[in-house]
């Protein structure tokens, strides 16, 4: 696994960040969406015994098949003349981050849409980059990165992470 959610069925079932997923009830996976699709098949509510190898030892762990929580999202379009104007962001969750192909995070919030023609969009942001700062401020929720970018600046310096890599960027404005 890349990260194990906090809190999540995988995390309460003993699966660690490194272990690597064999089978799933006695299914081979052998890629990501070989195991994305052995659990989209499967009910809500059962368990899925999960053959996991760690440190070199395969062992078998039964997982609870339970649907990824949503939190509130608090989705907003930014309309502040900022880098981010036109862009709709949403305070990061375990569902959307499944719903966006995201590597899991406990927080953190993420540019849903881009609309066309946008400053956002001309400036090459995309849907599913996780805003980590602005302006040397850490971006939790939607509403901090509304406060900042309504604010202003005339220089803003922007952290996300994209595909699993973090980029800084510096835009005068």
């Amino acid at each position: 696994m890349a990260t194990v959610s906090p809190q999540s069925p995988a995390a309460r079932a003993s699966i660690k960040t490194g272990d690597l997923i064999l089978e799933v009830d006695g299914l081979s996976v052998d890629d990501p969406n070989a195991f994305d699709y052995r659990f989209a098949t499967k009910s809500l509510g059962g368990t899925a015994e999960l053959a996991v190898l760690r440190d070199g030892k395969e062992i078998r762990v039964p997982v609870v098949l339970e649907a990824a929580p949503d939190t509130r999202r608090d989705e907003l379009v930014i309309r502040s003349r900022s880098p981010f104007l036109g862009a709709k962001v949403a305070n990061l969750s375990p569902a959307l981050a499944e719903e966006l192909r995201l590597e899991s995070t406990s927080d953190g919030v993420v540019i849903v849409e881009v609309a066309a023609g946008s400053t956002a969009g001309s400036l090459g942001f995309q849907s599913g980059d996780r805003i980590v700062s602005v302006n040397n401020e850490r971006i939790t929720n939607t509403r901090e990165l509304d406060r900042i970018v309504h604010a202003g600046s005339r220089l803003w310096r922007i952290t996300i992470v994209r595909g699993g890599q973090e980029i800084s960027v510096v835009l005068s404005g």
